[in-house]
């Protein structure tokens, strides 16, 4: 083994070039490589031959403070939330380019852009392709407060507009097109690649013959996740499987598109030299624990618009993860991964050297079969905010929150759902319980207050406000 190898470093002139490939909202336990029913034949052969970080999940939920997260390697829901990113915080983009690789970044993703984000920064070459509804419409025909729903809906930021006559309409393949036709201008020198789809993310209006493998005598129904409790919006256990139809019809669109951009790379004659990071950055609930959509509102269309105590589940905070480098043996790693881990793990791919900064760890040495060592704990939580503040999170739009937001603390075997002291929590043994069916908090209140004591040291070695630290914990 060279000396490279034994740092944790990539061998040189291995990889020239890295791909950092998203899909947001992807329920890992859909996917066909991790037994899955969704028909996903392209992630699965990449996952085939690569490294699968099976224990991975999300820390800043959901969609900006995840991205923030992605792309600085430091922690958003302790300081920045759902707002643009600060003129002077670093993106790993910046180095790259100033190591010489040619970075370019084509998303469809809301919010890189909308508002002033500043997301693309650091790019030579971004393009946002400005095809996502920015609000989405309501689907479910039969839905009572369709009309409010309607009129409360953000504006459109859409510049291609519906309907989708073609799947070449959808914004996914359209993604996925102007990526590849930026790989043709560039792939003679070596580069970096964002590629950020927002599909599957609702709405769930793949083209009919996706779903229709899905759900039985299907007719073009389509139902959209209202954000609550499904039974207390009317829907029923048909609406739930369609839905969930729905959602895999989406994600074996996106599926077909990613295998588009993977060939691509082949017939260019770089895919030899191309490492690839594949990743999401939340789940979503499809009628667990009672739930349709990720977090839990109240009716839109109410006088004011408000957040409800909205628990992090596995289905939300476990993502699929994989790590794709050249000429490596294909590997399953169950260390405890974390998305603040992308950050470094691209600078490593890209032969440089992670910042100091970075609260992760590079997943190169994983990737190789070296010796790996991962998080003793992952904490995955929407941005800190207390009963009556207003935030944005979600759909850019401000919303009071109404009850206390917990965080999910899991070391891999438990998972506890703290918001602060005093409030319910809820305590899972993934290991005979992963769907989190049982609360097991009475019965050890040793594991509660270890994971909690984890999270308040979590919070304290990241700079967390003093005031958000006091909030939750009382001896503060």
């Amino acid at each position: 083994m060279s000396d490279a190898r034994q740092t944790g470093s990539l061998p040189s002139g291995s990889v020239d070039n890295v791909v950092l490939l998203i899909a947001d909202t992807v329920r890992w336990d859909f996917l066909g490589y991790n037994g899955g029913a969704t028909h996903t034949p392209n992630l699965d052969r990449l996952a085939a031959r690569s490294t699968i970080f099976a224990r991975h999940h999300a820390a800043s939920f959901p969609t900006v403070p995840a991205r923030y997260d992605f792309l600085t390697g430091k922690l958003n829901f302790t300081s920045v939330g759902w707002s643009p990113l600060p003129h002077d915080e670093y993106v790993f983009a910046s180095d790259l380019s100033a190591a010489g690789l040619t970075t370019f970044g084509v998303v469809d993703t809301p919010f890189y852009q909308n508002r002033g984000f500043y997301y693309e920064r650091g790019f030579d070459y971004f393009y946002d392709m400005q095809t996502q509804p920015v609000g989405a419409k309501e689907y479910f025909l039969g839905d009572p407060n369709a009309e409010a729903r309607a009129r409360n809906d953000p504006l459109h930021g859409q510049l291609i507009p519906e309907p989708r006559l073609s799947e070449e309409d959808h914004a996914a393949p359209q993604t996925i097109r102007r990526a590849e036709a930026c790989l043709e201008r560039l792939y003679t020198n070596p580069f970096f690649a964002l590629v950020d789809t927002w599909d599957p993310h609702e709405p769930w209006d793949a083209p009919e013959y996706y779903v229709a493998r899905y759900v039985a005598n299907y007719a073009g129904e389509r139902v959209h996740p209202p954000y609550s409790y499904w039974r207390d919006e009317g829907l029923t256990e048909r609406d739930i499987e369609i839905a969930r139809g729905n959602y895999a019809g989406k994600l074996e669109m996106v599926d077909r598109w990613i295998g588009h951009f993977l060939d691509k790379l082949e017939r260019l004659g770089v895919a030899d030299r191309t490492a690839i990071v594949f990743t999401s950055d939340h789940g979503h609930y499809l009628g667990e624990h009672g739930l349709l959509g990720k977090m839990v509102q109240t009716i839109p269309g109410a006088a004011e618009e408000r957040w409800l105590r909205s628990p992090l589940y596995e289905d939300v905070t476990h993502v699929p993860l994989i790590v794709h480098i050249p000429g490596e043996k294909p590997r399953i790693c169950t260390e405890l991964t974390s998305a603040l881990d992308i950050a470094p793990t691209i600078l490593t791919l890209a032969g440089l050297e992670p910042k100091e900064h970075m609260l992760g760890r590079s997943l190169v040495p994983a990737a190789l079969g070296d010796a790996f060592t991962g998080h003793d704990v992952v904490v995955t939580a929407m941005p800190l905010a207390s009963v009556g503040d207003q935030v944005d999170v979600v759909d850019d739009v401000t919303r009071v929150v109404d009850e206390w937001q917990p965080a999910s603390v899991t070391d891999g075997d438990w998972t506890l759902l703290y918001a602060r002291e005093g409030d319910p929590v809820e305590l899972y043994d993934l290991r005979d319980d992963p769907r989190q069916e049982l609360d097991r908090s009475a019965q050890h209140p040793d594991v509660v207050l270890r994971l909690a004591q984890a999270y308040l040291q979590m919070l304290r070695a990241v700079g967390a406000f003093e005031s958000d630290i006091a909030a939750r914990f009382s001896d503060e």
